[in-house]
């Protein structure tokens, strides 16, 4: 197409976007995309061109249009492939991504996952000892601490590489852990024995050496914009050790999918995603596509999102909302009878409405997917009177949608009660209000490619903040960082991180379509017991 003649002429934004892909791939390489597209849509409104051929919209009508009524995904997902195949996520055409959908979708929904004819309530709940025990041996005791996420080899942000630090305090007990990686470990055990079996899958909860594989994931993540963008230029962006993490990981997965096709069968009544897709045709390589993307992003995910709500329950200015969850978990269970004491009624924690408020809100805030979802315009398609060519990229970005100044007052802050019954509504009102909330959330995406696991994950992060809270209450390490006061919002992007002292500045999320932990890849946090 001709610039001249160009539809794009008449839609807002930069005029170097029009003619140059150079300044989209240059953000995106420098992980400063989405502030960029934000900022975008706040000074040209609802429509933007990204690049010659790509343009973002904002507002649920879009999302109506292009998620829900299923738009084909672009080229962008093409490079998520594993082990040479393609899987669900990384299938463009929406007909083979039904038909991949169909084979599995069954051992995702709520009903099956809860059962008790097979292994996965089980799975959760085992996961979740092994997580309060940590908790317990590293930081409530002392008994066993947490030296080795200090200065990891694979996590050159780590403050530990630039002085030390680790308890100056001289402590005995309530030691800090670093709980980024920690919920990482929990999250791949979780997922791995969810889509393997609950004896095939990974046990990093228990041998901490192993829990590197979660350090060496990160340094292939980073890689994010030469695989997806830049494919051919991989092998030359790539360092050795990005390519020994990558080689690692392989490994890792091999070794687990070896594991289970020797096991097969131990799963209870309900089969696995593994001997799903072998009973469909679906083996070897083939199979083990889908796995390692479930692998992959089924622990990066949840890890983010467990480690950014416990970052919030630990900032001095959110005490009230400890206390509120606690009295909930209080009344609903009582008080743990023991340490080792675990609150296994899936069911009820899945109803309490404070522990939701405070998930809805933690990935509104801090999505781990904040990036545009791209799809591509197959059919005839207008934005603002503009007829788009077949072919056009066009995407909404979470980020921005999750901060909609009017449907969320003060938008950037964590604000758990708005998901919740206001005093002064009525019935009507509140959900109402709720409904339009949720219209311009993209937590789990939307249609027929919604996260295929995000009834797990939802159960899951339930299941662990309360058994952590329903136990323990959390303070940030002050021997890491300076502890803020207040409650202001965190930024995006490392260049938003100011001199990387204090907690806000430490816990800066990064800019990236899934990356979005926070910018130094660690966070600390001291535990002590209820009452104590």
């Amino acid at each position: 197409m001709l610039l001249s003649t160009s539809p794009f002429w008449n839609l807002p934004g930069p005029y170097v976007n029009r003619v140059s892909y150079i300044p989209a791939l240059n953000e995106q390489r420098k992980g400063s995309w989405i502030e960029t597209v934000y900022k975008l849509h706040q000074k040209y409104g609802p429509i933007v061109v990204l690049s010659p051929n790509e343009i973002s919209v904002y507002g649920p009508e879009y999302v109506k249009e292009i998620y829900t009524r299923n738009f084909p995904k672009s080229t962008f997902y093409a490079n998520f492939t594993n082990h040479g195949h393609n899987n669900i996520f990384s299938s463009l055409n929406n007909k083979q991504h039904l038909n991949y959908k169909k084979i599995v979708m069954k051992l995702y929904n709520n009903g099956t996952i809860k059962s008790p004819e097979n292994k996965t309530r089980e799975i959760l709940i085992e996961c979740t000892r092994k997580l309060l025990e940590w908790v317990n041996k590293s930081s409530i005791t002392g008994q066993t601490p947490d030296f080795a996420s200090v200065s990891p080899k694979l996590n050159l942000h780590a403050k530990g590489h630039f002085e030390k630090w680790f308890n100056k305090s001289q402590r005995l007990e309530n030691l800090g852990i670093e709980v980024f990686s920690l919920f990482g470990a929990l999250a791949m055990d979780v997922i791995s024995r969810f889509e393997l079996g609950n004896t095939n899958g990974s046990d990093l909860l228990s041998c901490h050496s192993d829990r590197e594989i979660i350090l060496k994931h990160r340094q292939v993540s980073s890689m994010l914009f030469w695989t997806t963008l830049m494919p051919g230029l991989w092998d030359f962006a790539a360092t050795k050790t990005i390519k020994k993490c990558a080689d690692d990981i392989s490994q890792f997965q091999m070794s687990l999918y070896a594991f289970a096709e020797k096991n097969l069968g131990n799963n209870g009544k309900n089969l696995t995603t593994l001997e799903t897709l072998k009973r469909n045709g679906l083996d070897g390589p083939r199979a083990y596509s889908f796995l390692s993307d479930n692998l992959f992003a089924g622990h990066e995910t949840t890890a983010i999102q467990l480690c950014y709500l416990v970052y919030e329950l630990s900032r001095p200015g959110n005490k009230s909302l400890v206390k509120r969850l606690q009295n909930e978990l209080f009344e609903g269970f009582g008080k743990p009878g023991s340490h080792d004491a675990v609150i296994e009624d899936l069911e009820k924690i899945e109803n309490l409405e404070v522990l939701d408020a405070l998930l809805l809100e933690n990935s509104r805030v801090h999505s781990s997917i904040p990036g545009a979802e791209p799809r591509v315009v197959d059919r005839p398609y207008s934005v603002d009177g503009v007829s788009l060519p077949q072919g056009t990229i066009i995407s909404c970005l979470p980020y921005a949608l999750h901060r909609d100044p009017v449907v969320f007052p003060k938008h950037d802050y964590f604000i758990p009660d708005r998901w919740l019954k206001y005093d002064e509504e009525t019935e009507g009102e509140f959900h109402q209000r709720i409904r339009t909330q949720n219209k311009y959330m993209l937590h789990f995406g939307k249609g027929i490619r919604m996260c295929l696991g995000m009834n797990l994950a939802w159960l899951e992060m339930k299941l662990v903040v309360a058994n952590l809270y329903w136990h323990f209450h959390s303070t940030l390490d002050e021997d890491w960082c300076e502890i803020k006061n207040d409650l202001e919002p965190l930024q995006l992007g490392k260049s938003n991180a100011g001199k990387n002292k204090n907690d806000q500045e430490k816990m800066c999320m990064g800019d990236a379509y899934t990356t979005t932990g926070p910018i130094n890849e660690e966070c600390w946090i001291r535990w002590f017991e209820n009452g104590g």
